[in-house]
Protein backbone atom coordinates (compact mmCIF):
# COMPACT_ATOMS: atom_id res chain seq x y z
CA UNK A 1 0.00 0.00 0.00
CA UNK A 2 2.94 2.40 0.49
CA UNK A 3 3.96 1.90 -2.97
CA UNK A 4 0.31 2.75 -4.48
CA UNK A 5 0.29 5.80 -1.49
CA UNK A 6 3.79 7.19 -2.94
CA UNK A 7 2.46 6.57 -6.70
CA UNK A 8 -0.52 8.68 -6.42
CA UNK A 9 1.28 11.49 -4.47
CA UNK A 10 3.70 11.99 -7.75
CA UNK A 11 1.23 11.48 -10.21
CA UNK A 12 -0.99 14.58 -7.97
CA UNK A 13 2.50 16.59 -7.64
CA UNK A 14 3.47 15.65 -11.35
CA UNK A 15 -0.02 16.95 -12.62
CA UNK A 16 -0.39 20.47 -10.66
CA UNK A 17 3.45 21.08 -11.71
CA UNK A 18 2.37 20.90 -15.21
CA UNK A 19 -0.76 22.17 -15.74
CA UNK A 20 -1.33 24.11 -18.59
CA UNK A 21 -3.12 27.67 -18.90
CA UNK A 22 -5.36 27.20 -21.23
CA UNK A 23 -8.32 29.59 -20.79
CA UNK A 24 -11.36 27.41 -19.60
CA UNK A 25 -14.62 29.08 -21.13
CA UNK A 26 -16.91 27.48 -17.92
CA UNK A 27 -17.51 29.34 -14.81
CA UNK A 28 -15.75 32.40 -16.42
CA UNK A 29 -17.57 35.96 -16.47
CA UNK A 30 -16.18 39.10 -18.14
CA UNK A 31 -12.41 37.51 -17.93
CA UNK A 32 -12.91 36.24 -14.05
CA UNK A 33 -13.32 32.70 -13.08
CA UNK A 34 -16.22 31.69 -10.57
CA UNK A 35 -14.82 29.90 -7.83
CA UNK A 36 -17.39 28.24 -6.23
CA UNK A 37 -19.01 24.89 -7.77
CA UNK A 38 -21.26 23.04 -6.21
CA UNK A 39 -22.65 19.44 -7.86
CA UNK A 40 -25.04 16.93 -7.49
CA UNK A 41 -24.77 13.61 -9.09
CA UNK A 42 -27.01 10.50 -9.61
CA UNK A 43 -25.07 7.34 -10.44
CA UNK A 44 -24.50 3.58 -9.26
CA UNK A 45 -22.26 1.62 -7.39
CA UNK A 46 -20.87 -1.51 -8.64
CA UNK A 47 -18.93 -3.80 -6.17
CA UNK A 48 -17.51 -7.21 -7.68
CA UNK A 49 -16.35 -8.44 -3.85
CA UNK A 50 -20.33 -8.52 -3.25
CA UNK A 51 -21.67 -11.88 -1.76
CA UNK A 52 -25.14 -13.20 -1.86
CA UNK A 53 -26.41 -16.66 -0.93
CA UNK A 54 -23.54 -17.91 -0.43
CA UNK A 55 -21.72 -16.93 -3.18
CA UNK A 56 -19.78 -14.03 -4.85
CA UNK A 57 -21.78 -11.74 -7.08
CA UNK A 58 -21.42 -8.25 -8.88
CA UNK A 59 -23.24 -5.61 -6.80
CA UNK A 60 -24.51 -2.77 -8.28
CA UNK A 61 -26.28 -0.01 -5.93
CA UNK A 62 -27.98 3.01 -6.48
CA UNK A 63 -25.85 5.88 -4.63
CA UNK A 64 -25.51 9.95 -4.79
CA UNK A 65 -23.37 12.03 -4.30
CA UNK A 66 -22.53 16.06 -2.99
CA UNK A 67 -19.73 17.57 -4.29
CA UNK A 68 -18.09 21.11 -3.95
CA UNK A 69 -15.15 22.54 -5.77
CA UNK A 70 -13.10 25.65 -5.01
CA UNK A 71 -11.76 26.34 -8.17
CA UNK A 72 -8.17 28.25 -7.42
CA UNK A 73 -6.60 28.51 -11.22
CA UNK A 74 -9.12 28.34 -14.82
CA UNK A 75 -7.96 24.15 -14.74
CA UNK A 76 -7.54 23.38 -10.81
CA UNK A 77 -9.68 23.39 -7.92
CA UNK A 78 -9.96 21.58 -4.60
CA UNK A 79 -12.74 20.31 -3.04
CA UNK A 80 -14.61 17.98 -0.77
CA UNK A 81 -16.40 14.85 -2.85
CA UNK A 82 -19.60 13.02 -1.02
CA UNK A 83 -21.37 10.08 -1.89
CA UNK A 84 -24.01 7.90 -0.51
CA UNK A 85 -24.37 3.94 -1.15
CA UNK A 86 -28.31 3.84 -0.70
CA UNK A 87 -28.15 -0.01 0.03
CA UNK A 88 -27.47 -2.19 2.62
CA UNK A 89 -25.04 -5.05 1.24
CA UNK A 90 -22.59 -7.69 2.52
CA UNK A 91 -19.11 -8.58 0.71
CA UNK A 92 -15.78 -10.50 0.93
CA UNK A 93 -12.90 -8.63 3.12
CA UNK A 94 -10.13 -8.45 0.18
CA UNK A 95 -8.12 -10.79 2.38
CA UNK A 96 -11.14 -13.34 1.44
CA UNK A 97 -10.91 -14.21 5.31
CA UNK A 98 -14.27 -13.06 6.18
CA UNK A 99 -17.99 -11.66 4.80
CA UNK A 100 -18.52 -8.38 5.93
CA UNK A 101 -21.76 -6.14 6.13
CA UNK A 102 -22.25 -2.39 4.95
CA UNK A 103 -25.11 -0.39 5.95
CA UNK A 104 -25.43 2.47 3.61
CA UNK A 105 -21.99 3.82 3.87
CA UNK A 106 -21.05 7.33 3.20
CA UNK A 107 -17.68 8.45 1.22
CA UNK A 108 -15.95 11.99 2.11
CA UNK A 109 -12.95 12.92 -0.06
CA UNK A 110 -11.20 15.61 -0.06
CA UNK A 111 -10.32 15.96 -3.78
CA UNK A 112 -7.78 17.67 -6.79
CA UNK A 113 -9.79 18.37 -9.88
CA UNK A 114 -7.60 19.29 -12.84
CA UNK A 115 -8.89 20.36 -16.09
CA UNK A 116 -6.97 19.47 -18.66
CA UNK A 117 -9.01 20.92 -21.72
CA UNK A 118 -12.41 22.56 -22.27
CA UNK A 119 -14.74 19.19 -21.47
CA UNK A 120 -12.84 16.38 -19.37
CA UNK A 121 -11.30 16.18 -16.06
CA UNK A 122 -9.24 14.38 -13.90
CA UNK A 123 -10.16 13.64 -9.84
CA UNK A 124 -7.76 12.33 -7.24
CA UNK A 125 -8.43 12.53 -3.54
CA UNK A 126 -7.82 10.29 -0.41
CA UNK A 127 -10.87 10.41 2.37
CA UNK A 128 -12.53 7.66 4.40
CA UNK A 129 -15.77 5.13 4.07
CA UNK A 130 -18.20 5.34 6.97
CA UNK A 131 -20.91 3.11 8.04
CA UNK A 132 -22.08 1.72 11.32
CA UNK A 133 -19.94 -1.52 10.83
CA UNK A 134 -17.23 0.60 10.60
CA UNK A 135 -14.44 2.60 9.00
CA UNK A 136 -11.90 2.28 5.65
CA UNK A 137 -9.39 4.72 4.46
CA UNK A 138 -10.53 5.60 0.53
CA UNK A 139 -8.31 6.26 -2.41
CA UNK A 140 -10.50 8.22 -5.34
CA UNK A 141 -9.37 8.46 -9.04
CA UNK A 142 -11.95 9.64 -11.28
CA UNK A 143 -13.10 11.17 -14.74
CA UNK A 144 -15.90 13.56 -15.76
CA UNK A 145 -17.02 14.73 -19.14
CA UNK A 146 -19.05 17.84 -19.11
CA UNK A 147 -20.91 20.34 -21.49
CA UNK A 148 -21.15 23.77 -20.46
CA UNK A 149 -25.27 24.72 -20.10
CA UNK A 150 -26.69 28.27 -19.89
CA UNK A 151 -26.65 30.31 -16.48
CA UNK A 152 -23.31 28.69 -15.34
CA UNK A 153 -24.79 25.61 -14.91
CA UNK A 154 -22.66 22.10 -16.39
CA UNK A 155 -23.80 18.43 -17.27
CA UNK A 156 -21.55 15.80 -16.72
CA UNK A 157 -20.89 12.17 -17.29
CA UNK A 158 -18.80 10.57 -14.02
CA UNK A 159 -16.28 7.55 -13.79
CA UNK A 160 -14.82 7.11 -10.46
CA UNK A 161 -12.99 4.29 -8.87
CA UNK A 162 -12.55 3.77 -5.19
CA UNK A 163 -10.25 1.83 -3.49
CA UNK A 164 -11.03 1.42 -0.08
CA UNK A 165 -8.01 -0.16 1.92
CA UNK A 166 -8.10 -3.72 2.94
CA UNK A 167 -11.79 -3.80 2.27
CA UNK A 168 -13.26 -3.90 -1.14
CA UNK A 169 -13.26 -1.55 -4.45
CA UNK A 170 -16.16 -0.09 -6.01
CA UNK A 171 -16.54 1.73 -9.62
CA UNK A 172 -19.18 4.41 -9.68
CA UNK A 173 -20.89 6.07 -12.81
CA UNK A 174 -23.26 8.84 -12.73
CA UNK A 175 -24.74 11.82 -14.48
CA UNK A 176 -23.69 15.65 -12.74
CA UNK A 177 -25.26 18.54 -12.71
CA UNK A 178 -22.96 21.49 -11.56
CA UNK A 179 -23.41 25.28 -10.94
CA UNK A 180 -20.64 27.60 -10.55
CA UNK A 181 -21.12 30.60 -8.11
CA UNK A 182 -18.67 34.02 -7.89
Amino acid sequence: MNQLLSSLIAILIATTSFCQEKVLELGLEGGKISHHQFSFMLSHSYISEGYFFSSRKWIAAPSFGLDYNYWVKKNLAIGIHTDLIKENFALEEASGDKIIERSTPFAIVPALTYKPGEHGALILGMGGEFAKEGSFAVTRVGYEYGWELPKKYELAFSLTYDLKWNAYNTWTFGLVVSKFFK
